[in-house]
């Protein structure tokens, strides 16, 4: 469990940069409620700033071998954060573009046939299952309960037994082992939609 009187974040960094997962957690633990603060405050969206408060971890974990040389870490997170903001409304922007383009042009023509369309998805949805299923118990659990059933990580905490923080640390490390999965499948999704 996270001992804030015992924590000292150049360690931590330190440790996580030689491998040590337990240093991720400390992190995590000591620094969460700052970067979801400071993503809240720019974005006026609780579920936004949990999104970008997770990419932002998803960026610790990915950099842990690099990690080592930060010497400021509360102020490379909030960098992070604000840098994931702007890219969060630069990509709804883009996103509500590329939407209209769809309707516009599923609505002039519909070539996929849809037997096509659902066997390409069920590939992908067989794919990303094979990546959940590679997730430890208690990942699985948490991102299966949070992205499948729509749970809280509040309602998530008290199905598992374990705190808020422990279940967005599940999920955070479940989106990182999944990323290319979903980078991937992604870009596959978007195919078969613009045909």
């Amino acid at each position: 469990m996270f001992n804030r009187a015992e924590y000292n974040e150049l360690t931590a960094l330190q440790r996580l940069s030689q491998g040590d997962d337990s240093a991720f957690d400390e992190l995590f633990y000591a620094n969460w409620d700052h970067v979801y603060s400071a993503a809240l405050y720019m974005t006026k969206s609780p579920e936004m700033a949990d999104d970008i408060a997770q990419e932002t971890f998803l960026l610790l974990w990915k950099e842990r071998q690099n990690i080592s040389r930060i010497k400021n870490l509360k102020g490379f997170l909030y960098t992070h954060v604000k840098f994931q903001v702007h890219k969060v409304f630069r990509r709804m922007k883009v996103e509500d573009a590329f939407a209209l383009y769809l309707n516009h042009k599923l609505s002039l023509s519909n070539e996929v046939p849809e037997q096509e369309t659902s066997l390409a998805l069920k590939d992908i949805e067989s794919s990303l299952q094979k990546g959940i299923e590679q997730l430890s118990p208690q990942q699985k659990r948490a991102f299966t309960l949070s992205r499948e059933h729509g749970l809280t990580h509040e309602d998530i905490s008290k199905l598992m037994g374990v705190s808020k923080k422990t279940v967005k640390d599940y999920i955070v490390r479940s989106l990182a082992f999944l990323r290319p999965y979903i980078d991937h499948y992604g870009l596959l999704i978007i195919l078969i939609a613009s045909f």
